[in-house]
């Protein structure tokens, strides 16, 4: 494939670190119910799924389709990759461990809830939004496991079925919870994963097209404005399902997977793919700040809501986003000028600690 940047995706990056900082302040609710839902409901939901599809493209651009998929070298890519996303697991995992300690501790059966963080920690995230990050790990595997058995039709196609199964899970669970022998299913498996919107129902789908798109570039359409229509038209579609789940009483706050999702992101994807801009240094330190915004963001939410209980969420939203950019530039700035224990950071979303280097890849 030819060498070409991707600046808009970075800039998507960015903007969508911002996104995820309003789901979980919902900045418009005491101004306009209708608007806020739109924004946190509608709006806010192609984030999450956008990065999944570009961590896919990035991850399969690695890959030499040319090579058997258990040659070493694509083995070592899927390892590798595998290994940076757990350490920075880690890494966060531990600078929340105060957040998740005061959750546990205001617990009535401390040992309940010890053992839930721990099934936590495996399936559903260490913190909540850091969700992602085991999501991306189970997610990449099972697509890397499906495309190296399966043709990419196939692959899509299974992760599709694997979204639409989740999809009744985290818009429908009252309707899977009346159906005899469904329920008992649905039942075993919330009480181990809590909920579908993970890395075995939620991430495969979005890799798998972020797969496609890196190794069928040259049969995709070059015509962005096409790209465009079809992203504009699917998100009017998504917004039509959104209202109707709505007034249906679907609508709740964990829900998030909608099937008009899949072609929005898609499309979107695609049209920010056509996109060819200069380089611009700002490009790459968007590229890391989007990371840094979205992993350190939900600590200062939890902080001013707890400082500023009286607080209008707008006003807890603006503070959130600036604090995060303010820190994000500062580890940013730190990185690169050195220290003693810098913050390694890494293209395909990733920081980890290093004594004595700081290596940007």
């Amino acid at each position: 494939m030819e060498r070409k940047n991707y600046y808009a995706l970075d800039v998507a990056k960015f903007i969508s670190a911002f996104l995820v900082i309003c789901i979980h302040t919902a900045p418009l609710a005491t101004i306009s119910p209708d608007a806020n839902f739109i924004l946190v409901q509608i709006i806010a939901r192609l984030a999450v799924p956008l990065f999944f599809i570009i961590s896919g493209f990035l991850f399969f651009t690695k890959i030499n389709t040319n090579r058997e998929w258990n040659d070493a070298e694509n083995r070592y890519q899927l390892k590798h990759y595998l290994y940076r996303i757990f350490k920075i697991y880690i890494i966060w995992t531990i600078l929340y461990l105060p957040f998740s300690y005061l959750l546990i501790r205001g617990q009535n059966d401390f040992g309940m809830a010890l053992a839930q963080y721990i099934k936590d920690f495996f399936f559903n995230g260490s913190y909540y939004h850091l969700w992602f990050l085991p999501a991306l790990l189970f997610g990449m595997c099972i697509v890397y496991f499906l495309r190296s058995h399966f043709s990419m039709r196939m692959t899509i196609g299974i992760s599709m079925v694997l979204y639409l199964i989740g999809m009744a899970g985290n818009i429908y669970p009252d309707v899977l919870e009346s159906i005899p022998g469904i329920s008992t299913v649905y039942d075993a498996y919330t009480s181990i994963f809590s909920t579908t919107r993970n890395g075995f129902f939620f991430a495969p789908v979005f890799l798998s097209l972020g797969a496609y798109y890196a190794q069928h570039r040259r049969k995709v359409s070059h015509n962005s404005k096409m790209m465009l229509f079809g992203f504009i038209v699917s998100f009017v579609g998504l917004c039509i399902e959104c209202f109707y789940l709505r007034k249906a009483g679907f609508m709740h706050d964990l829900a998030s997977m909608y099937l008009f999702l899949i072609p929005a992101v898609s499309f979107l994807f695609a049209f920010l793919l056509q996109l060819e801009w200069r380089d611009r240094p700002i490009y790459k330190m968007l590229r890391i700040l989007s990371l840094l915004i979205y992993v350190s963001h939900i600590m200062f939410v939890v902080v001013l809501f707890a400082l500023l209980p009286n607080a209008g969420n707008l006003l807890i939203y603006v503070l959130s986003c600036i604090l995060s950019l303010v820190f994000s530039i500062c580890v940013y700035g730190f990185s690169k000028n050195g220290g003693y224990s810098n913050i390694c950071i890494r293209k395909e979303f990733f920081i980890c600690y290093e004594f004595n280097n700081c290596v940007y890849r």
